[in-house]
């Protein structure tokens, strides 16, 4: 993970090493103008390929850009029935989401393809000037506010993209890397407009998951906060500063009146009120045992993990998810939240090699690597937490007893679809598919598999389905599974996205 520092230092030698990008600026002064001169000038080093190292062995993905501008939209079908403010903040997300995703495209034309000054000029303010036009009229925003988000929103995003492609070397492609910032700005996004509604005047969480959301979002978001301070100032990132850091965001999160009572005492009283609840809670406590037994026992056989054992992970967070959807969704979308955080600071501790628990860290991320781990961050298991999560994050009010299904996509495209086509596949798999190396047998385990455990949650009646519903699950399913079959993007962020798009459409 490099600095700021690092970055502009590359930068600056890029930019001198390159020819090409003085001839642009010369010809941006000379015939561009102003507008054009004002954003290229700031492009010109960091659009260099050179500073660019994507993951390698893998395509660059571009379409994954257009995934979560999908699956925002297609909620929108049901965004009437949400509520009025939860159909405005559904079109503010989504149109957001179709911005970053333009500015994406307008990225790749505008590093990859050689075109004129003019175009050049017209790509670097397209993204912002559409998506103003888009808040101004699809989201009733006023035209202050829609122009000021507008460019705010695409200009950062952009720079948020390309320096994560460049200080995560090899971590990402170039679509992987579009979802992984997307989802990031939605948040920091929200985030913000929670947190000032409430401090400016706004009123107290009401009911219990409101409440639970508002701790949840306010961790998150001081949590991304200190990640940004690490990277500005490397002195924070010495052992003793990280973790009286820690303590004070810990304390600062559990004690920040946010909530009434105090989020401490909200999350005790949450969790001891309800015998049910807390019967559950033990249950992924056991969980988390057994993960931290698994991850143990493979780093003392000193073997690497094959695919067999890595699906474990899968089958443990099927366990996470169902009963908690079905029994106690605040508890999980509460878990999801925790669970995000924990990951983010071991991760932390990892990459910054911070000890004691650096070096056990980082030979658990040996051990269980696989392909697509090529760069410094535990991708695959990262993806594996957002892709499940992704459908409850997606949907406004997800604990008021919606549509169960679309809130299951990433447990079944993942969990279930994804884990039964590696098993079968492996043992079964006789006949590939043409330019890949997955195989039929693997495929239609996929979609079985899928439809199986659909069918044992209605006759358990646990999930209400319809015949639209399920001619939305039978072609979900086997549309994740022909994007599983072949792509070589991450598949635990992928096929979740797809198959929450799909069904929602029912």
């Amino acid at each position: 993970m490099r600095s700021p520092e690092t970055d502009s230092e590359h930068s600056d030698s890029d930019s001198e090493s390159d020819p090409g990008a003085t001839s642009t600026d010369s010809q941006s002064s000379g015939s561009g103008g102003v507008l054009h001169r004002r954003r290229s000038s700031q492009r010109a080093d960091v659009l260099s390929l050179k500073a660019m190292a994507p993951r390698p062995n893998a395509g660059p993905g571009g379409w994954l850009c257009l995934l979560l501008p999908l699956a925002l939209g297609v909620r929108l079908l049901h965004a009437q029935a949400d509520g009025k403010d939860a159909a405005r903040t559904q079109w503010l997300l989504t149109v957001s989401a179709g911005g970053m995703a333009l500015e994406t495209l307008c990225f790749f034309v505008y590093a990859f393809v050689k075109t004129g000054i003019l175009v050049k000029c017209l790509v670097s303010l397209l993204p912002g000037v559409a998506t103003s036009l888009s808040f101004y009229l699809l989201a009733d925003s006023s035209l202050t506010f829609a122009v000021l988000v507008g460019f705010l929103m695409t200009s950062s995003y952009q720079q948020i993209y390309i320096y994560t492609l460049r200080g995560f070397e090899g971590s990402f492609t170039f679509g992987e890397a579009s979802v992984f910032v997307q989802g990031l700005v939605l948040f920091a996004m929200s985030a913000v407009h929670r947190l000032c509604g409430f401090f400016c005047g706004g009123s107290w969480p009401t009911d219990e998951f409101e409440t639970l959301n508002m701790i949840m979002v306010n961790a998150l978001f001081w949590l991304l906060v200190f990640c940004l301070a690490l990277v500005m100032f490397p002195s924070l990132r010495k052992p003793y500063r990280f973790y009286l850091w820690m303590v004070q965001l810990l304390l600062a999160v559990t004690c920040m009146p946010v909530t009434r009572p105090l989020p401490l005492m909200a999350l005790i009283h949450f969790l001891l009120r309800d015998r049910n609840r807390l019967a559950i809670l033990v249950f992924y406590l056991v969980l988390v045992a057994l993960t931290c037994i698994t991850v143990a026992w493979q780093i003392g056989s000193s073997a690497k993990a094959n695919t067999r054992v890595r699906k474990i992970f899968h089958l443990l967070i099927v366990l996470v998810y169902i009963p908690g959807l079905v029994y106690e969704c605040a508890l999980l979308y509460l878990a999801t939240g925790v669970a995000v955080a924990a990951f983010v600071v071991l991760e932390l501790l990892r990459l910054l090699k911070i000890p004691p628990f650096a070096d056990r860290l980082a030979e658990a991320f040996r051990s269980f690597k696989d392909e697509k781990d090529a760069g410094e961050l535990a991708l695959t298991p990262f993806c594996l937490l957002i892709g499940c999560s992704m459908p409850v994050w997606m949907t406004p009010s997800p604990c008021s007893g919606g549509d169960t299904l679309a809130l299951l996509s990433g447990i079944l495209a993942v969990g279930i679809g994804d884990t039964a086509a590696s098993v079968v596949g492996s043992k079964l798999g006789r006949n590939k598919w043409a330019r890949s190396s997955r195989s039929l047998e693997g495929t239609i385990a996929f979609v079985v598999s899928i439809l199986l455990a659909v069918w044992l949650l209605e006759i358990s009646g646990l999930v209400a389905m319809t015949q639209a519903k399920w001619f939305a699950t039978v072609f979900a399913a086997l549309n994740t599974a022909l994007v599983e079959a072949f792509t070589d993007q991450v598949d635990n962020l992928v096929l979740p996205l797809i198959f929450y798009a799909i069904v929602g459409l029912a």
